[in-house]
């Protein structure tokens, strides 16, 4: 997996082992395609942040910051080489449960990715974002939340959220929340 645009472009980024299911190069293309126009300057949240590619991405096409929560200490610590590999500033790594991390403040950001792991029967961690009570304490208006899932489950609502976009690509959906506002 590399970094496909921006000042990092082109460098190749590790991956943890059994804990991260990196999104493609492909749909970080398509992804990035789309959200080019608000990249700049962006304040960017990774949930679920495996190796940290999302926020990678983000910072390398010119956000201003990014903020990555992982629970796997492993996971924690290759994120922080990738940054070193990569020269970008402007990373924080939190290791903890997505959960715990949305007990603090809020942080008006931007841009939140969040890739949890896929739903294996017998949980859903998408589910901790739907638990979320006030999106307005951590999006800034016309900010995104962009869910990826698996393409077999239902498009989730989330409350003061507004489906902008859902994309399908193989097994994954990409949706892109929205919070009303100001763009």
């Amino acid at each position: 997996m590399r970094i496909i645009a921006g000042q990092a472009k082109g460098r190749v980024l590790k991956v943890p082992r059994d804990v991260s299911r990196p999104t493609t190069d492909r749909v970080r293309e398509s992804v990035f395609g789309i959200l080019a126009p608000v990249l700049s300057d962006a304040k960017v949240l990774d949930l679920f942040a495996g190796s940290g590619s999302l926020g990678l991405e983000s910072l390398s096409r010119g956000a201003r910051e990014c903020v990555f929560v992982e629970r796997d200490r492993g996971a924690c610590r290759v994120i922080e080489e990738n940054l070193r590999k990569t020269g970008l500033s402007g990373g924080q790594v939190r290791a903890m449960e997505v959960s715990r991390f949305f007990r603090g403040r809020g942080g008006h950001f931007d841009l939140i990715f969040a890739d949890p792991p896929y739903t294996d029967g017998l949980s859903d961690p998408a589910a901790e974002l739907m638990r979320v009570d006030d999106w307005s304490e951590w999006l800034a208006d016309g900010g995104y939340l962009i869910l990826e899932q698996e393409n077999a489950g239902k498009v989730i609502s989330l409350g003061g959220l507004t489906i902008a976009q859902s994309r399908e690509y193989g097994r994954s959906r990409m949706t892109f929340y929205q919070k009303e506002g100001e763009v």
